[in-house]
């Protein structure tokens, strides 16, 4: 509604403005959806959102209201006085007579529908914000049960100073919620004596399971259950396709009180006799009842789950409330065919980037991973065409949930696949994770024919890349000095099709786009595949000769080009020499990053300086926070990351601590380290020689790993997207799009179609396109706050966000000492230090030699490794960004260790071991 002057003041459940949320409220919008559409649910009227806005209105009210712009909501005193204050002036305003009268009015109504002369009511609160489908503030607003005719108008009035409690106060203050863009309906309902009552959820709120319902149920109304008094009943019921129920699970609580109404309004809280406390409160056939009709109101909201609030009078069911539960996460969508169980890993973990991607990001992932796997044989059924469009239900292997990417595996989860895929190089709790899932036998086995056709395509594939491979394995050099050419040459073609007279218009841009998508995964799978094999493969007969497989890590500190060391040490002579320049160090130790960067912007260092800022720009300015999504904004568009990076840089004084210092001890230490596993071979004639041979080749070609996304993947996306970005300013220039960078909140096949219109000015689409990109960026900014993403997802709804709950296929459980926790190693050596936890690599405050605890890192965070001790991932495995980069700096390093951020705390004195993966307590 545009104006408060046409919303009713008070309205029943089956008008047409009962569903509108900024008139009812969330909860009144849910229960007259509920009413409207059939189910038992009792009358109720609703005292509307402009009813509120009159008390606001009130200048009183008003006065009252300027309190919370100043408030410490963390300061718990000054919170509860400021709510009190707010609360007392809203219930003392004195409503008029005839407002007063008109609610009157409709209670009586509400009497006569029923026969009932001064009925008992709920009065309860429904605010704007809450119970939707994005929020859930349950029970941060007031109920009050048994209600009648003498208190109602005094209990409207607390409901609406009940959107002002110090909780739900502090909660919208933290959440960025304005209070003034709350309102307040209050919806009066027909009082239920329930004999039996409880809460029902459409999916399990802990497992995530969706074809699970859960009931708590207890003797008597059931704000004895939702306040936490009494240890209800619990059931697990599992409900098929073919709502076939079977009860998993029963528990019987003692429900050791119960709360009746009483006949004069209000309610009593009595003892639950012995008897009663260990019969059930409800039998199996009104569980499979409830069950049922759980399950259709989940299905009458857009099979969003639901937690419900439901009581028995008489035998009959009525819903009293329903809100989403928002706590679960979303599952990607089955593609077109696709039938049973799927299992879902994250490819943000992979990659150490837990946050949302852009759509286009995500679009470009998917082509150019896509063109990979289907190489191989994989994802036959998925065309390039699929992977480019919109529709989710056309993404068969990289599928999309919460604005983050998830790679479908079941295909790799049975015979013959499974014997030839591991994740622990990945990341070791998915590893532990997938191979339950594996024990479990969730998953059926593919038939002979498919094993077969895969196995053909994978034969096809493999003969010609281990030829290269092996080829590579005799010439390293060879082939690292091929795929440096052919990388060349591909970015050539990039820098030409883009410079092209013929491809000027956006739409040739797009094109050429596409074809680079099209080019680049051969790229990759003919020249770097070949190369990084054998590296790969030195590295496993090494650790297989070895005596101690963590010596071997230590080799890997020997590699030749690697991006990110080589971009380290450009960085370090930069900081050298703003060192040794007094008037630039004074800038840096006095100017914040962003007037730093305004001044590389604008020239204004000295010339050698600046020169060399330039270059690192010019090689690295296509790195930044979360760079394997195009969508996000690069070094070169935001330099003042990079001036944080100097000014982490400029904090190392000791010279021992110097990056080209740190780099040499290191490559010394993987020579050490190649000596003791050399005076500890158990027949030296014959290993000796081996060991060189494979030591040579890791030396030149594990460097490569990194190659393929760096020159690759991260080059061409940083190229792409300036190159986009420019033409995307012709849309913007025809009002099509609102920002050029509003093109990253579409997919591939949208953006081919925006370019169309661009280039042909088809006006009439431009509230198209401002509302399909406006919801895609709500959509995304909603998924940033998400901070918590589950390693493993199914698609049953079971989500796996570590591996602490999953048992030990061996039953060997380390033994720990108290204060001792455990992860895996993956860069040895003993430290201790104090505990710095990262959220940012821009704000971590960290400082030298302390210990880095956070859930994952990727190349924006490698400035920080110089100047840390050791380091503690939530996340990772042994190929993880963090363990790289830790190996090459000599760093201790443990990986998956589950919530580290949780366990530990800033200030904390800790040992790291990065050799048994085991992390002391010394001190708090």
């Amino acid at each position: 509604m545009s104006a408060n002057d046409n919303i009713p003041f008070v309205i029943n459940l089956n008008e047409q403005h009962a569903t509108e949320l900024e008139v009812v409220g969330g909860k009144g919008a849910n229960l007259a959806i509920l009413f409207q559409r059939g189910f038992s649910v009792p009358d109720a009227f609703i005292v509307t959102t402009h009813a509120f806005q009159y008390v606001l209105n009130n200048q009183q009210t008003k006065d009252a209201l300027l309190i919370i712009d100043t408030l410490d909501v963390d300061n718990i005193n000054q919170l509860e006085n400021a709510s009190n204050t707010i609360k007392a002036t809203i219930c003392d305003i004195c409503l008029p007579s005839d407002k007063i009268d008109l609610i009157i009015s409709y209670y009586n109504q509400l009497c006569e529908k029923n026969a009932t002369a001064n009925m008992h009511v709920a009065v309860r609160s429904s605010a704007t914000a809450e119970d939707l489908p994005d929020n859930s503030f349950a029970g941060q607003q007031d109920t009050y049960l048994h209600v009648t005719k003498e208190n109602l108008i005094e209990k409207v009035k607390e409901c609406w100073a009940s959107l002002f409690t110090g909780r739900a106060i502090s909660y919208r203050k933290k959440s960025n919620i304005d209070h003034k863009t709350v309102k307040l309906a209050v919806v009066i309902q027909q009082m239920i004596f329930s004999e039996v009552s409880g809460v029902a959820f459409t999916a399990n709120p802990i497992t995530g399971l969706r074809n699970e319902v859960v009931i708590d149920s207890t003797y008597g109304l059931g704000e004895a259950l939702v306040s936490g008094l009494v240890t209800p009943d619990h059931y697990e019921i599992l409900i098929d396709r073919n709502e076939n129920v079977e009860i998993r699970l029963k528990k019987i609580g003692e429900k050791s009180i119960h709360i009746i109404g009483k006949s004069d309004g209000g309610t009593e809280t009595l003892e639950t006799i012995d008897n009663d406390k260990k019969v059930e409160a409800l039998s199996d056939e009104y569980i499979i009842e409830l069950a049922k009709l759980a399950k259709q109101v989940e299905k009458s909201h857009n099979n969003q789950p639901q937690d419900l609030e439901w009581g028995f009078m008489k035998g009959k069911l009525y819903i009293l409330q329903a809100r989403p539960i928002t706590t679960l996460f979303p599952i990607p969508k089955h593609a077109h065919g696709q039938s049973g169980l799927r299992c879902m890993v994250s490819f943000g973990t992979v990659q150490g980037f837990l946050e949302p991607m852009t759509p286009l990001g995500q679009s470009v992932i998917r082509t150019v991973l896509s063109s990979i796997v289907r190489k191989i044989g994989i994802n036959r059924n998925c065309s390039l065409q699929d992977d480019k469009s919109s529709d989710p239900l056309r993404h068969y292997l990289f599928k999309s949930a919460a604005n983050r990417l998830w790679i479908d595996i079941t295909g790799v989860l049975t015979p013959p696949a499974s014997k030839f895929f591991g994740f622990s190089m990945v990341d070791t709790g998915i590893d532990k994770i997938i191979s339950y899932l594996m024990r479990s036998k969730a998953f059926p086995s593919r038939s002979i024919l498919s094993s077969l056709t895969t196995c053909v395509f994978a034969f096809l594939f493999f003969i010609p890349l281990i030829l290269k491979a092996i080829q590579n394995f005799l010439f390293p050099q060879y082939g690292k000095k091929l795929f440096f050419n052919q990388m060349e040459k591909y970015h050539q073609f990039i820098d030409e099709g883009f410079h092209d007279e013929k491809n000027q218009s956006f739409i040739g841009y797009v094109d050429h786009f596409q074809n680079i998508l099209l080019v680049l995964p051969s790229t990759i799978v003919k020249y770097a595949a070949p190369s990084i094999i054998p590296s790969v493969l030195s590295l496993r007969i090494l650790q297989k000769i070895a005596k101690d497989p963590m010596d071997v890590l230590a080799l890997t500190r020997a590699v030749e080009s690697n991006p990110t060391t080589e971009m380290n040490l450009l960085l370090w002579k930069v900081t050298v020499l703003i060192r040794d320049d007094q008037t630039t160090l004074s800038l840096f130790e006095n100017e914040t990053i962003y007037s730093l960067a305004d001044m590389y912007k604008q020239k204004s260092f000295k010339l050698d300086i600046q020169l060399e800022m330039e270059e690192f720009f010019r090689t690295y300015g296509c790195r930044g926070i979360g760079e394997v999504d195009m969508g996000r904004k690069r070094w070169s568009d935001e330099p003042q990351l990079v001036m944080d990076q100097i000014k982490n840089y400029l904090k190392i004084r000791n010279p021992d601590k110097a990056i080209t210092t740190i780099h040499d001890r290191s490559k010394q230490s993987a020579y050490e380290a190649f000596s003791k596993i050399e005076s500890e071979l158990r027949w030296p004639l014959i290993q000796r020689p081996l060991i060189n041979f494979l030591f040579s080749r890791l030396k030149i070609l594990f460097s490569l790993r990194e190659c393929p996304k760096f020159n690759g993947l991260i080059q061409t996306f940083a190229k792409c997207r300036q190159a986009l970005l420019y033409k995307a300013q012709e849309a913007v220039n025809e009002n099509l799009i609102s920002n050029a960078d509003d093109i990253f909140f579409l997919h591939i096949d949208e953006l081919k179609l925006l370019a169309s219109d661009t280039d042909n000015k088809q006006y009439e689409k431009v509230d198209y396109w401002k509302h399909l990109i406006s919801q895609r960026r709500i959509e995304y900014n909603k998924h940033m706050s998400c901070k918590r993403v589950p390693l493993v997802l199914l698609s049953d709804g079971r989500t796996y966000y570590d591996a602490t709950t999953i048992p030990d296929e061996k039953n060997n459980q380390t033994e720990l000492m108290e204060g001792e926790y455990a992860g895996s190693p993956v860069s040895p050596g003993l430290y201790e230090g104090k505990v710095r936890i990262v959220d940012d690599p821009l704000n971590s405050e960290l400082q030298p030699g302390e210990i880095l605890v956070c859930t994952a890192t990727d190349p924006a965070w490698t400035s920080l490794f110089p100047i840390v001790g050791a380091l503690v991932l939530e996340m990772g495995g042994m190929l993880q960004h963090g363990a790289i980069v830790s190996r090459e700096y000599g760093l201790p390093a443990v990986v998956g260790v589950a919530n580290a951020k949780k366990l530990f705390h800033n200030g904390q004195l800790i040992q790291v071991n990065g050799s048994t993966g085991r992390i002391k307590v010394l001190s708090d």
